[in-house]
């Protein structure tokens, strides 16, 4: 109708993404969750106090997988909203013990591969990517009409969820290293190559590649997350990447950052 004002279905936040720590914010009509738990809640709380971002009644935690920077925080971030925790069996047994055991009594709901779960109005579907971890999962998540898929810790994304990540409204991906900068860093060469290998970090140049072949008209952001500190440079991808990338897109490309969190974006 005329003059009718659209309701906005789904709201994110970036929090922090990098090897320091991993935390994204999702709000719908009915629901708040926290994807990872790699940064403290008080930390949290200071990044967003712009946004007018509530923790106190978040009503799950959703964990990628078991690697420290993504769940260093959990037990202190699940005291303090009694949040479900939802994360794969293989993760949770594979938790550091000293993390394991701090972590309160609370309700977890394990989660299964391509697998679709439901939190009161959001939806969210599990992706089996490839990391060198117990289990990596990336994850769209899916309020009315409107989808978030978020891609990161992955050597290489999956051919069969194409489709998937082509028909979404926003998306998160990995654009970790730059592979030039990668091998002349001063990291042992065990380091470069996992980061390197299937079960390591999508590259700028996997990233741009698949960014390419799937973006269309449906989407809205896409999110370049996961960046290295060290071996990647705002330089690199906005000279090299987004102009490659733009010749197909026409939205937003936004960066990830470790130490800040990004807007409330709308979708």
């Amino acid at each position: 109708m005329k003059g009718e004002i659209q309701v906005q279905s789904m709201k994110f936040c970036i929090i922090g993404s990098g090897s320091k720590g991993n935390m994204t914010y999702i709000e719908t009509k009915e629901t708040k969750v926290l994807l990872d738990a790699g940064i403290s809640f008080l930390t949290a709380k200071k990044r967003v106090k712009d946004e007018n971002i509530d923790f106190s009644d978040v009503s799950a935690v959703i964990i990628t997988h078991e690697h420290y920077d993504h769940v260093c925080f959990l037990p202190t971030i699940l005291k303090k909203t009694k949040a479900t925790l939802y994360i794969n069996k293989y993760s949770y047994d594979n938790l550091e013990k000293t993390i394991k055991d701090k972590i309160p009594r609370v309700k977890i709901k394990f989660l299964e591969a391509d697998t679709r779960y439901r939190i009161k109005d959001l939806d969210f579907l599990t992706l089996k990517l490839s990391h060198d971890s117990a289990n990596i999962f990336g994850y769209v998540f899916i309020s009315e009409d409107k989808r978030l898929a978020y891609i990161t810790d992955t050597g290489f994304f999956p051919l069969k969820y194409i489709e998937i990540i082509r028909n979404v409204d926003a998306l998160i991906i990995e654009s970790n290293h730059d592979v030039e900068m990668l091998l002349e860093s001063e990291r042992p060469w065990a380091l470069k190559e996992r980061i390197l290998s299937p079960n390591g970090h999508m590259s700028n140049h996997i990233c741009q590649q698949l960014l390419i072949a799937v973006l269309n008209e449906k989407h809205k952001i896409v999110i370049l997350a996961h960046i290295s500190l060290e071996c990647n440079s705002v330089e690199i991808i906005e000279s090299q990447m987004i102009p490659e990338i733009k010749k197909v897109f026409s939205g937003d490309i936004i960066l990830a950052e470790q130490f800040r969190a990004l807007k409330l974006y709308q979708i």
